[in-house]
């Protein structure tokens, strides 16, 4: 395992997970935008917010620890969301087509931050911080999984 210590490296991984967020908060805000349920609309709300939630406190981490955080969203993800609405408007079942394309986000997602945590040599205080926000994301991506199998 080769572990990433200086600075910059823990500083790019933050700044990785940072724009994860800003991508998944406004992935869930368009999600929101695309589906007809109005309860599927409020826990792609939630999680758009939660999400946001998670960028302010990353943001504040990668302050705390002298860098300055970006705050965009990352060509790819923009990409992934402009697919959703291809997606969706010609999907026969639009809501079942936003909520599979939520969960592979979410997986995505998870992915990123297992790869940060195993490769990253983070204070404990950090790595407390990222396995509480990998855990919200575990909950919401087996809430998606479920969702896609009745919506």
């Amino acid at each position: 395992m080769d572990v990433k210590e200086t600075r910059g490296e823990i500083l790019d991984q933050l700044s990785k997970l940072l724009t994860l967020s800003h991508d998944a908060e406004k992935g869930y805000q368009e999600a929101s935008e695309n589906v007809k349920d109005n309860e599927l609309k409020s826990l792609f709300l939630t999680q758009s917010r939660q999400r946001a939630e998670f960028a302010t406190s990353l943001d504040r981490e990668i302050r705390t620890l002298g860098g300055e955080p970006d705050n965009g969203t990352s060509l790819a993800a923009d990409l992934h969301r402009a697919w959703i609405n291809i997606k969706s408007t010609f999907a026969s079942d639009d809501d079942k087509a936003t909520v599979q394309e939520c969960h592979r986000g979410d997986q995505e997602a998870l992915n990123t931050y297992n790869e940060v945590l195993q490769e990253t040599d983070l204070v404990a205080s950090t790595r407390e911080l990222l396995l509480q926000q990998k855990q919200s994301i575990d909950s919401a991506n087996s809430t998606m999984a479920r969702l896609a199998l009745v919506v």
